[in-house]
């Protein structure tokens, strides 16, 4: 992806992760199918999306839609927290999963040129534990960005647990970014609210 010098992403360090799409053992081939078919659609959905005109509020809309369809967002921001996870106000844990969606969606939206592919190539499917963890390339008019995917069993299906761009998994980089703001606060959750509010100043 490009360098956007002071974007959101550089400010909070997450390095223009997550943006690229929406992301051991031989898995037997019925498991890779029904794995590499599920990324499949999802990046084609994001990719349409991006390509679809669209901008602003109803663009962002649209993406927090798909990832509320398809991303565990809710264990993505607990894992996040880390150790502070205890410490969340229980009767703020909703608007708390609604700012990191919503906060995600800005992401999405503020780069959605780098979404704007033409089709996704898959390279592996390995089986990590209770992972399912698929290597893909999207290629567009930049180029190919590689992204890997790793989803875990839902309800027969899958869902997307965490996703990979240029060697940084996306929730690793939250928990990084998160612990730096709660650890400077001390513990006060309404500046790490206050930070997921910025998104929508984007």
């Amino acid at each position: 992806m490009m360098d956007r010098g002071n974007g959101p992403l550089s400010r909070r360090e997450l390095c223009g992760l997550a943006v690229a799409a929406l992301f051991g053992l031989a898995t037997p081939a019925s498991a890779s199918t029904a794995a590499e078919d599920y990324v499949t659609g999802i990046a084609d959905q994001v990719m349409r999306l991006a390509n679809n005109g669209q901008k602003g509020p109803a663009l962002k809309s649209q993406f927090a839609s798909l990832l509320n369809r398809y991303i565990n967002l809710k264990g993505i921001a607990d894992y996040a927290l880390g150790p502070y996870v205890k410490q969340l106000p229980a009767g703020r844990r909703s608007e708390f999963y609604a700012l990191v969606n919503n906060y995600a969606a800005a992401l999405f939206n503020y780069y959605v040129a780098d979404f704007r592919g033409t089709k996704l190539d898959i390279v592996s499917t390995t089986k990590q534990g209770k992972f399912t963890v698929i290597q893909s390339f999207i290629t567009g008019s930049g180029g190919r960005e590689q992204v890997k995917w790793r989803l875990v069993p839902s309800g027969g299906g899958f869902r997307v647990a965490d996703v990979n761009v240029k060697g940084v998994w996306l929730t690793i980089s939250m928990k990084d970014r998160f612990s730096k703001v709660l650890k400077a606060s001390k513990g006060d959750f309404d500046q790490l609210f206050a930070e997921l509010k910025e998104a929508n100043t984007w």
